[in-house]
């Protein structure tokens, strides 16, 4: 629980430096708050991977599938979402993975922004057998040099 917390005030520095609206970061008062912020990263534009393993209690797991028919639907409508997946581990069916692929760090930002997202997070917490295992990775081709 404290890996996603820690992630989500990341995400939140990041997004109070760069604008949330603009997705390129482009304008330049923009890019001069981000070249003093600690948070340099939303500059540079890299897509961003999330994958989220998830523990779903076992008399919740049909209640977890359902919910997230409506999370995975809109995300994958979200403007700034290149994939977004669900996968569901064949030997034990209470963990599930989530494999999401974002245009950028401002698309994050959006979709955890979203009501959808905000609501699936309830669904989460009442389903869930323990916290998630999220990790975020930045595409490296795209990733400027420092």
């Amino acid at each position: 629980m404290k890996k996603v917390i820690m992630f989500f005030c990341a995400a939140m520095l990041i997004a109070a430096c760069c604008n949330q609206g603009n997705k390129s970061c482009g304008k330049e008062e923009d890019k001069a708050c981000c070249e003093k912020s600690e948070a340099k990263s939303c500059c540079k534009e890299p897509k961003k991977i999330i994958s989220a393993r998830v523990f779903i209690k076992a008399d919740k797991v049909a209640d977890f599938i359902a919910a997230t028919k409506s999370l995975l639907e809109l995300s994958r409508a979200e403007e700034g979402n290149v994939s977004y997946s669900l996968f569901q581990d064949p030997e034990d069916p209470t963990k599930f993975m989530f494999f999401e692929e974002w245009k950028n760090q401002a698309a994050v930002e959006v979709h955890f922004a979203t009501e959808h997202f905000k609501k699936f997070g309830e669904t989460l917490n009442a389903c869930g057998s323990q916290p998630a295992d999220i990790t975020v990775y930045d595409s490296v081709a795209e990733k400027k040099a420092e």
